[in-house]
């Protein structure tokens, strides 16, 4: 997988005005995406052009109803137009398909196959080794299949013709899951696009276009993206036609003219659990009913997603009172541990004649926090507490395996406290702990990365089975959705 990109899931809704813009747009997103990775050394972009399944939600929760999804045809041919307007502005060469790259050569092994988590490849690869070895195991036993083959074999000898049997992969013959996959993906081969980026790196036979594209790349020398000379790409805006833009020193300031601070991701990282992976998102939408079904919802989940964003500290899941049905955003709650789901705001606690519903337990008060907000610092400060949180991390990992009473860090005893009182708080972290959110989020990072199978990290191993469980969640999704694509080009291919 060196030098390599992936793009497997692409979503959008249809609410951007006016229409005719919306293609114009996605492509010069991707296009932005595939020159940024050829700037960052990337060799390749793999593409697999699959349309969701019919209730499946990739990225965005609860589409519109009228909305319709492309067929197949239609969508590989949106990514190819797009790869097209890459070759012409020079950022993509050659473009073809993982079938004529990989699995035309008899020569390659399904290890030199790049291997994309969430990809159709993976899990095929996994259900056809699987089926070598079951026929594997199953081969002493056909006695019966292998006297009638035998039969056969004599046959078709004594008529004349002359069956010489395939060597196996052990004396030089094909990758039998190289074999089994070339005919499992002739009939869609063209849905996996492989395109070729223009780095520094990249070699000549991998930069030829079409005689058309080099043509209009003669006619149109102002359409080329070209780096600078110190290495770094020029950055152009276009039009809806892709004419260049004459560049405008421009300062980023809102609508009242206040100064907006660009992120850049380069040099600072931006850890927000919820936005990990795409099963994260989906869970945090469905958790806070962010829904893009409606223009009005889809501009609030839109709103809310950046608010997550910039504040990383804030509660992710908001409790609503049952009275009022108001989000209980900042203040105190009144929770009822008995009743699931029941809490009150404090202004409906303390009026006698707030519904109640069938509740008549004694409630907890928990205080609300609000999170930190960490949009006002300046880049200096925000480089510290990257550093503190890496500091942070080192020290619980020491306190968590050091055993002895008198450590000489300073901090050890104090991280030991911290430890034991996450084992104890009754609030924890989702009540609105300060102590046990800043410890969990560094049990999190630390988790993240950990590969011990016996780490003495407490809740290591917990959230790492948390991780797993969403991996499996999403490896499901992935199987449904390999599944119904085969279902579909064998059923086109029996027809036919």
């Amino acid at each position: 997988n060196k030098r390599t990109v992936y793009v497997s899931y692409l979503d959008s809704v249809h609410f951007m005005k006016p229409r005719k813009m919306r293609t114009f747009i996605y492509h010069e997103i991707l296009i932005s995406y595939l020159d940024y990775a050829r700037d960052k050394g990337y060799q390749q972009a793999f593409i697999w052009a699959c349309p969701p399944l019919k209730g499946d939600d990739y990225i965005f929760y609860a589409k519109p109803e009228d909305q319709k999804t492309p067929k197949d045809v239609r969508l590989r041919q949106w990514y190819l137009d797009m790869l097209e307007d890459c070759q012409r502005r020079n950022i993509v060469g050659k473009v073809s398909n993982m079938y004529d790259q990989y699995f035309c050569d008899k020569s390659l092994d399904a290890s030199i196959v790049p291997y994309f988590e969430g990809d159709y490849f993976p899990g095929e690869a996994e259900n056809i080794i699987k089926e070598l070895n079951d026929e594997g195991k199953k081969g002493p036993g056909g006695s019966k299949k292998k006297s009638s083959s035998k039969s056969k074999k004599s046959s078709d000898s004594t008529n004349g013709t002359s069956l010489v049997p395939e060597k196996s992969y052990k004396d030089g013959g094909r990758d039998p899951v190289m074999q089994k996959f070339c005919g499992a993906i002739e009939g869609m081969k063209e849905s996996f696009i492989v395109a070729f980026l223009n780095c520094k790196s990249a070699k000549p036979e991998n930069l030829i276009v079409p005689k058309e594209i080099t043509e209009y790349r003669e006619q149109n020398p102002s359409q080329i993206v070209v780096k600078m000379e110190d290495g770094k790409p020029t950055r152009r805006k276009r039009d809806a036609n892709g004419n260049v833009i004459p560049s405008i020193e421009q300062k980023h300031v809102d609508r009242l003219g206040r100064p907006i601070r660009v992120l850049d991701d380069d040099t600072e990282e931006i850890d927000c659990e919820f936005f990990n992976t795409r099963q994260c998102f989906l869970d945090l939408c469905r958790g806070n009913h962010y829904q893009f079904d409606e223009l009005r919802r889809a501009k609030h989940t839109s709103m809310m997603v950046l608010w997550h964003l910039q504040n990383r500290e804030a509660p992710k899941f908001v409790q609503q009172c049952f009275a009022c049905a108001r989000e209980i955003s900042s203040g105190v709650r009144h929770h009822c541990s008995v009743c699931p789901e029941f809490d009150l705001c404090h202004d409906c606690y303390r009026d006698p004649k707030a519904n109640r519903g069938q509740c008549n337990h004694t409630l907890e008060t928990i205080k609300v926090d609000a999170g930190e907000r960490n949009s006002g610092l300046t880049e200096e400060q925000r480089k510290e507490r990257q550093r503190n949180i890496q500091l942070h991390i080192a020290l619980i990992e020491h306190a968590s395996r050091c055993t002895s009473s008198k450590c000489t860090s300073t901090n050890c005893q104090k991280m030991k406290s911290y430890l034991k009182h996450g084992q104890v708080c009754k609030v924890k972290a989702s009540g609105g702990c300060k102590i046990c959110k800043r410890i969990w989020t560094l049990l999190r990072i630390h988790a993240q990365q950990c590969k011990s199978s016996s780490c003495p990290m407490p809740q290591c191993i917990a959230i790492r089975k948390r991780i797993r469980q969403l991996q499996v969640k999403q490896r499901a999704m992935d199987d449904r959705r390999r599944q119904e694509v085969n279902r579909h080009y064998r059923m086109g291919t029996s027809s036919s």
